[in-house]
């Protein structure tokens, strides 16, 4: 990147962590305005976003960084949509896997890396970010979880649960259709034997499993569904990550 961009996008980047920090001390102290310090914090990094896709005049997802920095603001933005929650512990738990990724940036290189050939497609920022979101919403759904089986019993938290279940599932549907449009695109097949392909469809499967508890009645009990939102949540983090990480090279392969 050029070093008008690297100065300007180091300040978003340190801006958004510094709000980041004043949004959950804000949360503990219990002051109103803790969503306004999260939103700015957001804005932020959405800039510094914006500034890379400048930099690169493409989608900047090509990189270690990009994608953490990316997934950490889809579920920054899934936090915000939370604030109405009943349970401050269903929105600290959603903001700590957010934050956690946003951490988890400060160990790679912040320079920007132009996209091979294979992502210069609509079809891939198209699928990504829609996957980043539904991945958001699984990360919102397990959140909520963690306050039912602390024993909050708020009603709110259990539609939580279905619900951004529901709209994780519906998007990663989406997110898998412009996969395998990409995936013809870039290898000339829809589907490939890669760890993180196969994940995905395996992920797909358990939520479809999962939004479908409620017309099971020994499974749809609160504390069942939570630890099985728990449970999608580690299988998320196994698709996203684990694959790059425990399965060797594929064509997903973090760069």
């Amino acid at each position: 990147m050029g070093g008008f961009v690297i100065e300007h996008f180091d300040r978003c980047y340190f801006v958004a962590a510094a709000l980041y920090a004043g949004y959950l001390l804000a949360e503990l102290a219990e002051w109103p305005r803790a969503p306004w310090v999260l939103g700015a914090g957001l804005l932020a990094q959405t800039i510094g976003l914006l500034l890379r896709a400048v930099a690169i005049g493409y989608f900047p997802l090509s990189n270690k960084f990009e994608s953490f920095y990316g997934f950490s603001l889809a579920m920054m933005a899934v936090v915000l949509l939370i604030q109405s929650s009943p349970s401050r512990r269903h929105r600290l738990s959603a903001f700590a896997l957010g934050a956690g990724f946003y951490v988890l940036t400060f160990w790679f290189e912040r320079l920007g890396s132009f996209p091979p050939p294979l992502m210069r497609t609509i079809w891939y920022p198209l699928h990504v970010p829609a996957s980043f979101v539904s991945y958001a919403l699984w990360g919102s759904s397990a959140a909520a979880a963690v306050a039912v089986l602390s024993g909050q019993k708020k009603a709110a938290l259990r539609r939580t649960i279905d619900r951004h279940a529901l709209w994780g599932w519906c998007l990663f549907s989406v997110s898998m259709v412009f996969g395998g449009a990409w995936g013809f695109v870039a290898w000339g097949a829809y589907f490939l034997w890669d760890p993180k392909v196969v994940w995905s469809v395996l992920l797909w499967l358990f939520y479809s499993g999962f939004i479908h508890l409620r017309y099971w009645p020994r499974a749809n009990r609160p504390r069942i569904k939570a630890a099985m939102a728990l449970v999608g949540l580690a299988c998320v983090l196994v698709a996203y990550v684990g694959t790059s990480l425990l399965f060797g090279h594929g064509s997903h392969s973090f760069g």
